[in-house]
């Protein structure tokens, strides 16, 4: 039996890897999608989620549009890293056969979440803002989505776009405390597994001699998101960090090792903004520090099976 699933995403070529990963796995049943600011605009991440379900043929797939800014400050977008339009500029036409829900992202959460209820897993590929502004619409809504995924925070190594913060921590650390804060049962995928798991150079080559529809559509994106990592890896390679998160879900064998600890994400502007702050002191639980007492546990995934992962991905994908 599949599981119902919500992907939340900020599409930009990770985060579509994760999309289409999802789409084609057999044990999951994606109900829904909602973007969100984050890699790029929510304008191109709401077109880029409408061209993915197009080029894939999934049109029965709901879509809706979510949040265009964290709840403070400004966004900042990186285009040296998914290109201008969030997709490696690969060129595809403007879709036209994907319907856009007329409602806001949130609400539509709290609507698909209050239809199925204790039955979906939420897959955040991005910042936590529309979950958060969700359950600022329905403060019921643990109860009714049970289980947040997120592809988010560093624990254990450096940020990746600052030197502690992760890039969808920081890009909205109040909605992600909020989340937290909420008594959600929330499994972390953290930059800790995903940054190593890696697509490399002879993984597009099978993505490119294929004739499958998400092969031919990730073959058209990697390339550039490659083009970024090769000099950082040293080899011809980039990280998968959406689509291990997805993988997980579909198949928990994968994690080799997991740990329940207390988290938070640091508020504080200045150096330290967005930092996923986890207490791994032993005996935490004996700590007199109160407020560390009352942090939420979370479950964060310490080690995965990257080789078994690397080869499901491309062959879920007809590589």
């Amino acid at each position: 039996m599949s599981t119902p699933v919500i992907i939340d995403t900020d599409t930009g070529i990770d985060d579509a890897m994760g999309c289409v990963l999802a789409l084609v796995r057999p044990e999951l049943s994606v109900v829904g999608m909602t973007s969100v600011f984050g890699n790029t605009t929510v304008e191109n991440t709401t077109r880029n989620t409408a061209t993915l379900l197009e080029q894939l043929e999934r049109r029965d797939v709901a879509l809706a549009r979510g949040a265009a800014r964290g709840f403070v400050g400004t966004p900042r977008f990186n285009p040296e890293i998914h290109g201008a339009d969030g997709v490696g500029d690969a060129g595809f036409p403007d879709p036209v056969s994907v319907y856009v829900e007329p409602v806001p992202a949130a609400q539509f959460i709290v609507e698909t979440a209050r239809s199925h209820p204790g039955k979906l897993t939420f897959i955040a590929l991005g910042p936590l803002t529309n979950l958060a502004l969700a359950l600022l619409l329905e403060p019921e809504l643990p109860k009714l989505l049970p289980r947040i995924v997120w592809m988010g925070g560093a624990v254990r190594m450096p940020g990746n776009v600052s030197p502690v913060a992760e890039a969808d921590a920081l890009h909205d650390p109040e909605a992600a405390q909020l989340v937290l804060d909420a008594g959600w049962k929330v499994q972390l995928v953290s930059l800790d597994v995903t940054d190593d798991t890696l697509l490399e150079q002879t993984g597009l080559e099978r993505l490119q001699r294929s004739a499958a529809p998400a092969a031919r559509y990730l073959s058209r994106i990697v390339p550039f998101y490659m083009d970024f990592y090769s000099p950082l890896l040293g080899k011809r390679a980039c990280a998968m960090h959406s689509a291990l998160t997805v993988g997980i879900v579909a198949r928990p064998e994968l994690i080799v090792q997991q740990e329940e600890l207390p988290l938070a994400i640091e508020l504080n502007r200045g150096l330290t903004r967005g930092m996923t702050v986890a207490d791994r002191r032993p005996g935490r639980q004996y700590s007199p520090n109160r407020e560390w007492m009352r942090a939420p546990l979370v479950s964060v995934v310490t080690e995965v099976d990257r080789s078994s992962f690397a080869e499901m991905f491309l062959t879920s994908v007809g590589a």
